[in-house]
């Protein structure tokens, strides 16, 4: 009898346990800023499961919140999506807030990147290089990827990884060597990627701003 009753001891315990067991939700957030139309979009995506090779899409019950309004829930082959755009000035911090399952608590995640205020090609020559003035720099774990499209119509890139804390960049002449003179469009890309647990939520998040297109003459 003894043994009976601390069997069915022993099996109320484990289903409390099961019940009361919180999933593990995996997630990805990106924020994009076109500054050339004012466009700042917010998507995330959400899954459950045990790790995130099997992880499922995750719908959430009221849907995710970003910087305070609704967005839209897209179904899409193997995700769920939620979405927002808005014509705006630069925002940072921005933030989802959300509503997990088994927690009693709001989940929300706040992304946080200075963006840059305008950049300007102060110098453009194969033989002393190419010289930038761009406001905002960079902090560690940030970079800046930078977009030509040549007199060809053909596209080359540049990274600069941060930190870079001057105002000016520069871009020395052997990162030219395959560069042709004349005419060159060129935008900026500065973006930061980061990756957090916290118990059992695990985010990865990127954040990018588009600057506006310049043009510039590159000279031998």
């Amino acid at each position: 009898m003894l043994a009976i009753i601390l069997s069915l001891l022993l099996w109320q315990c484990q289903g409390t346990a099961t019940t009361t067991n919180t999933p593990t939700v995996f997630a990805r957030f990106n924020i994009r800023y076109l500054a050339e139309d004012q466009q700042l979009r917010g998507q995330a995506e959400l899954f459950s499961g045990d790790s995130s090779s099997v992880a499922q899409p995750l719908a959430i019950v009221g849907g995710v919140a970003f910087l305070g309004s609704g967005t839209q829930e897209k179904r899409l082959p193997g995700a769920i999506r939620y979405e927002s755009t808005l014509r705006v000035p630069y925002l940072s911090p921005t933030n989802f807030s959300f509503q997990l399952p088994q927690r009693e608590a709001l989940t929300q995640v706040q992304l946080d990147m200075a963006g840059l205020d305008n950049f300007e090609v102060m110098q453009a020559s194969k033989a002393q290089g190419l010289r930038l003035r761009v406001k905002g720099g960079l902090e560690a774990g940030e970079s800046l990827l930078l977009l030509f499209t040549d007199p060809n119509q053909e596209a080359r890139t540049i990274v600069r990884p941060g930190p870079l804390n001057q105002e000016g960049l520069f871009i020395p002449p052997d990162a030219l060597l395959h560069f042709i003179p004349g005419a060159y469009r060129v935008y900026l890309v500065k973006s930061k990627e980061t990756e957090v647990t916290i118990d059992n939520f695990h985010y990865q998040a990127s954040v990018e701003y588009y600057t506006q297109e310049q043009v510039f003459n590159l000279v031998d």
